[in-house]
């Protein structure tokens, strides 16, 4: 009786402590992933409201989304520009509104994210992504405005000018710039094989 009694007290105790270290992790990954740190930047993996790098251009409401200038030709990198006027995506919250978003696509992937806003937000702009993503992790010089925030797998980099009517922030997924850069050199290897043998 007293084995049974001891081996249900040690039972109760193993799933007691597994309960305890499983909300311990919980709790300590949730403070993790809060606002105000680069992590939360890295988890929303771009401005949000359905806009995230990585994702496919055809997942996006078709009706709010055109070719940016109304050019189709892909750029130097093989991508396509377009812009998005989904209002829920324009409204950035407490009384910021964008002026446009901007996507740059590579083979349907979303590979950019251009926020564009006016001049007289640019400081609520950073104020609110440091409330977002905390600190930037980088500047380039005390003289530009040029705010990044680096995470392992993106970067966001806020830009703007005092003589320019619009300031600009974009999203850059690494994953993706990366893979076009490793296409670009396999082209770029395979033309020149191509023509050295040509030349024999």
């Amino acid at each position: 009786m007293e084995k049974r009694i001891y081996h249900r007290a040690i039972s109760g105790i193993k799933i007691a402590l597994f309960i305890i270290i499983s909300c311990q992790w919980f709790m300590a990954n949730a403070q993790a992933l809060k606002t105000g740190s680069i992590s939360y930047l890295t988890l929303n993996n771009g401005p949000g409201n359905n806009v995230v790098l990585g994702s496919d251009i055809k997942d996006l409401q078709a009706a709010n989304l055109s070719y940016l200038d109304g050019d189709s030709r892909a750029d130097a990198d093989s991508c396509l520009r377009y812009a998005y006027t989904d209002p829920n995506v324009l409204d950035l919250g407490d009384s910021l509104n964008l002026d446009m978003v901007g996507i740059r696509a590579y083979r349907d992937k979303i590979v950019n994210i251009y926020l564009f806003f006016k001049m007289t937000d640019a400081y609520k702009v950073l104020q609110k992504f440091i409330s977002m993503y905390g600190q930037f992790t980088d500047r380039p010089d005390n003289y530009s405005d040029i705010y990044n925030w680096n995470s392992s797998l993106l970067t966001l980099s806020l830009r703007y000018q005092y003589k320019a009517d619009l300031g600009v922030a974009i999203f850059t997924s690494k994953t993706l710039q990366n893979e076009i850069a490793a296409d670009k050199q396999r082209a770029i290897s395979r033309d020149y094989s191509q023509a050295l043998s040509l030349n024999n």
